[in-house]
């Protein structure tokens, strides 16, 4: 393909779990293949959907294709892998390039019959695997090796690896792999020199909301702070469960709690400018400890200081660069204490 121009390159992103506005896939990844001339295609499951397949949209040059959102881990882990590759297939493409572990068996058998398939691992699957709760902890272990093993597999057999963190790449081989981080888009951020903005009051939280990213110790540590009535903490994002929901629900913390649901990156950029400060939190896990999340970048093109989990890899990018506060993040007392201490000295 490489004799042969963009504009006759048909590039198709395939996801079973992720949304149609994804800031990595959609915003980073499909607009800049479209804006240097590809077409481009995106494949993901539409709560707008419904039963129907083939809803299609024109945006920002890249044509999205609706599946159905399937319910439960069975429906997205099974059935919907089926639906999008069934999709992507129809639009005949050169490359398909897919984004969840449970698409890598469907990627080999694309390649095996001569397509080229790009696999792009946005976390350590192995390691979580290792971690997920929903796993009985008698398969974990062999489920990791597994996934360890049909990840090797990939690497040798398809047509490349996208890797989303340097930890990530280098488990893969050098000559197969490309690394791209989950950076902040600086276009979508204000420059500086921009007039001030209002008195703010928001403690920003953008992502999943899941016990292992410290959900509710996030809702009490700032329902502890007494000293600033006017705090609130802003939350983007979706539950991992209803029973989490319902214990920070609970929790006398939630009065401070203004949940906003899923946002698109307007949404997202609104949420940060009412925010004098991000969390970043997660527990201990391995699968964690050398992460690049992508609110973390975000937080940090948006102007606003950061606490996050003491881990080494954050230390280095957070303290690093003097953009924030790194804290034992299952520590309620210690997580409050740097927020106040974020809104007791904004010159810092």
């Amino acid at each position: 393909m490489k004799s042969r121009a963009p504009r006759d390159i048909r590039v198709v992103h395939l996801s079973s779990a992720h949304y149609a506005d994804d800031r990595r896939i959609f915003w980073k990844e499909c607009i800049s293949l479209a804006r240097a001339g590809y077409k481009v295609s995106f494949i993901v499951p539409s709560d707008e959907c419904g039963k129907r397949t083939g809803v299609d949209v024109i945006r920002e040059g890249v044509e999205i294709v609706g599946v159905a959102r399937r319910p439960g881990r069975i429906g997205r882990m099974l059935v919907a892998p089926l639906e999008v590759v069934f999709a992507g297939l129809q639009r005949k493409a050169d490359v398909y390039h897919f984004h969840d572990p449970e698409l890598l068996p469907l990627g080999l058998f694309l390649r095996a019959f001569g397509k080229h398939v790009i696999y792009d691992v946005h976390e350590d699957v192995p390691r979580d695997i290792l971690v997920k709760p929903w796993i009985p902890r008698a398969l974990r272990e062999p489920l990791s090796v597994s996934a360890s093993a049909l990840e090797w597999i990939g690497a040798r057999a398809l047509s490349g690896i996208v890797a989303a963190t340097p930890t990530i790449a280098q488990r893969f081989p050098k000559d197969r792999v490309a690394l791209v981080q989950n950076f902040a888009l600086k276009s979508e951020f204000p420059e500086e020199g921009e007039a001030p903005r209002d008195p703010r009051w928001g403690v920003a939280y953008v992502g999943g909301l899941t016990a292992d990213r410290c959900a509710f110790e996030m809702v009490e540590a700032v329902g502890s702070i007494d000293r600033f009535p006017e705090l609130r903490f802003l939350i983007a994002g979706i539950p991992e469960s209803r029973s989490l929901m319902a214990r920070m629900r609970e929790s006398g913390g939630w009065a401070r709690v203004e949940y906003r649901g899923y946002q698109n990156r307007e949404g997202v950029r609104q949420l940060l400018h009412e925010s004098r400060v991000g969390l970043v939190l997660f527990r201990p896990l391995r699968t964690f400890l050398e992460s690049q999340p992508v609110k973390l970048f975000e937080y940090m093109a948006a102007g606003i200081p950061v606490i996050a989990a003491d881990f080494p890899r954050f230390r280095e990018i957070v303290e690093g660069n003097g953009c924030g506060i790194c804290v034992p993040s299952q520590d309620v007392a210690a997580v409050a204490s740097a927020i106040e201490w974020i809104f007791d000295h904004p010159e810092e």
